[in-house]
């Protein structure tokens, strides 16, 4: 049984993508509810936490990691839907690559639509670590810290700067960047020009991430972050970071690719598909499935 938590204000996105959903997913049945949340909007997080506790199966639903953006404010709309894409995670916020097909048929796409960052991938050089440059502080929204960590946003930035100074051999200057909002200073300004000269972006679950990736600057972020695999969870390497080679951002790159759809693929059934042969074939190596979602 597929559970839509819908968000009643008439301009939020799950009012599009749901009703897809619930066509794309007409016939996954299954005993159990199965949950899906667009974000941690409305009342999600409380519906998250039952779910939880009553150890039903949930799913969240946001922007994908490699897609056009959308125009967010005041009310948000996606510009081009068939360059649009949306990450489909299961019990967290973001995927867990460690089992997802590497195949980069899904990545090409991505390049022949011209969707940064996948185009950004053919220029995309290893870099040493700038060790005298700034470290920018890019935390997730107050909404993620507190489900993440059941902290407010300001005592998880504190307690990154904390580890940031006491784990430095060389005193960093830390250039902090919060989320892009209307009337806010970052608003409408481009996160490259903060990456320019990083020393590391430091993160919870920001896609932040991606962009220093793609950037050259080395990350540190959550274990649950989409980019961990490529960067590191550990404060205490901030003085020897390495950026991942050029073969390995193409593997995770491509593992993300197939994470994420569009909304034609939604409601066609291509997302419900390539998860549903996951799940039903887990004895198979995965490299052989087109797209694999876990």
């Amino acid at each position: 049984m597929i559970v839509c938590h819908k968000i009643a204000w008439p301009a939020c996105l799950s009012n599009t993508i749901f009703p897809l959903i619930e066509k794309g997913w007409s016939r996954w049945q299954h005993e159990k509810p199965i949950h899906f949340f667009w974000g941690l909007g409305a009342n999600n997080i409380n519906e998250i936490r039952r779910c939880q506790a009553k150890g039903e199966e949930w799913w969240l639903v946001d922007l994908g990691y490699i897609s056009n953006h959308i125009k967010r404010y005041p009310n948000p709309d996606i510009l081009d839907v068939s360059k649009t894409y949306f990450r489909f995670c299961k019990g967290g916020l973001h995927n867990d690559l460690k089992n997802v097909s590497a195949d980069e048929n899904r990545l090409n796409e991505l390049k022949d639509k011209n969707i940064f960052h996948a185009v950004d991938l053919d220029n995309y050089k290893q870099k040493a670590q700038n060790k005298n440059g700034h470290v920018l502080l890019a935390p997730s929204s107050p909404t993620v810290c507190k489900f993440m960590h059941q902290m407010n946003q300001e005592n998880w930035v504190n307690q990154a700067a904390n580890n940031i100074t006491k784990n430095a051999e060389i005193r960093k200057t830390i250039r902090f960047r919060n989320k892009p909002r209307p009337g806010n200073k970052w608003y409408e300004t481009d996160i490259r020009d903060d990456l320019n000269g990083a020393s590391a972006l430091v993160t919870n679950m920001s896609l932040a991430a991606v962009d220093a990736i793609v950037a050259g600057v080395p990350v540190i972020c959550h274990k649950d972050n989409i980019c961990s695999s490529i960067a590191t969870t550990f404060f205490e390497k901030i003085n020897n970071l390495n950026t991942p080679t050029k073969k390995q951002v193409t593997t995770w790159m491509a593992k993300a690719a197939n994470c994420q759809f569009t909304l034609e693929e939604i409601g066609n059934g291509t997302a419900k598909h390539t998860i549903e042969n996951y799940h039903n074939r887990n004895e198979q190596d995965v490299s052989t499935l087109p797209s694999v979602v876990d």
